[in-house]
């Protein structure tokens, strides 16, 4: 489509102006096409500025998802090579569930502007607004790798965080076991989910969903939840952040296929884990507790120390800050 190709151009010169000649003469048509092209973008809400008798500025501030321009910024052998952007779904992991993934490549991602039923853990709902978010979700095959969906969870967490930090120039700490925060507040959600084998009734198949608020908070959220805009005061970052994670990922993975580094990853987990030593309800199997945090196990279980003096490795239930 024209006007994908001639945003990527825009993109790839953002905050300068190129003339409609060099987008004409590029692109093989005529400059009227490329002012109609424009013109839809902008009715897309693309934030082009028309430079009379100069050409077109497309400003650092917009925030459009471009296939191309995350191809661009990829440094991945895998992971991402094989991608699909969505303008809606109702759920990034649920498109990848749903999927015949029989022949779909190993690192398969799918990336959408909007979901209108995102999720998270135990099926609450995750808010995922246009042109509001990077929402994705990777297919991962394992292929005999050893199967630890929470260590899965744990090198999300740590490709996310760091990706944030290098894009956006924020802190980002963990809260066990998948969430990001920036600032005291809620930035982004992971969602491992499984996938067994019919036949063999065997884990076969990770995807794994992420969802990081990079715009508008809604009223409601405000107390707990932030974005990269209200943390950060910058936009225009979607396609490197959505890039920035896959590359991360990536290399994480790597290291995750080796069980040696194992300890190396719990370590980087470790150290973004602002919980540590603070006071937590523990809620799990229908009980209630208050503990405090003493760390994370080498399988990435959360270790607590509850009042009585007594030690848990907990590697499920829910907590939340005193």
């Amino acid at each position: 489509m024209l006007k994908n190709k001639v945003l990527y151009m825009l993109e790839r010169e953002k905050g300068n102006i190129v003339t409609g000649g060099r987008l004409a003469s590029s692109l093989g048509v005529s400059r009227n096409a490329v002012w109609k092209a424009v013109n839809a973008l902008k009715e897309d809400g693309n934030e082009i500025v028309s430079v009379p008798n100069s050409g077109y500025r497309l400003m650092d501030t917009n925030d459009t998802l471009s296939e191309e321009v995350i191809r661009e910024n990829l440094e991945t052998e895998f992971i991402g090579r094989s991608l699909t952007l969505l303008p809606t779904v109702h759920s990034t992991n649920r498109h990848l569930k749903e999927m015949d993934t029989t022949d779909t490549p190993n690192g398969h991602v799918v990336i959408a502007n909007e979901q209108t039923n995102g999720r998270g853990r135990r099926s609450r709902m995750f808010i995922s607004p246009k042109n509001e978010g990077v929402y994705l979700s990777i297919l991962l095959k394992l292929d005999g790798l050893q199967n630890d969906i929470r260590l899965l969870t744990i090198c999300a967490a740590v490709a996310v965080s760091g990706a944030i930090e290098k894009v956006c120039g924020i802190r980002a700490d963990i809260k066990w076991v998948n969430d990001i925060f920036c600032n005291g507040k809620k930035i982004c959600g992971i969602l491992t989910e499984a996938i067994i084998s019919g036949e063999l009734q065997e884990l076969s198949t990770v995807i794994v969903g992420i969802g990081i608020n990079t715009g508008s908070v809604p009223h409601e959220l405000g107390g707990i939840a932030t974005s990269v805009r209200e943390a950060a005061d910058i936009r225009g970052i979607r396609n490197r952040l959505a890039a920035e994670v896959l590359n991360g990922f990536e290399r994480i993975y790597c290291d995750f296929s080796e069980k040696e580094k194992h300890p190396d990853i719990i370590g980087r987990y470790k150290n973004r884990l602002f919980i540590v030593g603070k006071q937590i309800l523990v809620t799990d199997a229908g009980r209630s507790y208050a503990a405090t945090v003493v760390g994370v196990d080498e399988k990435g279980a959360l270790i607590v120390r509850c009042d009585d003096g007594a030690v848990q490795h907990l590697s499920t239930g829910e907590i939340t800050l005193n």
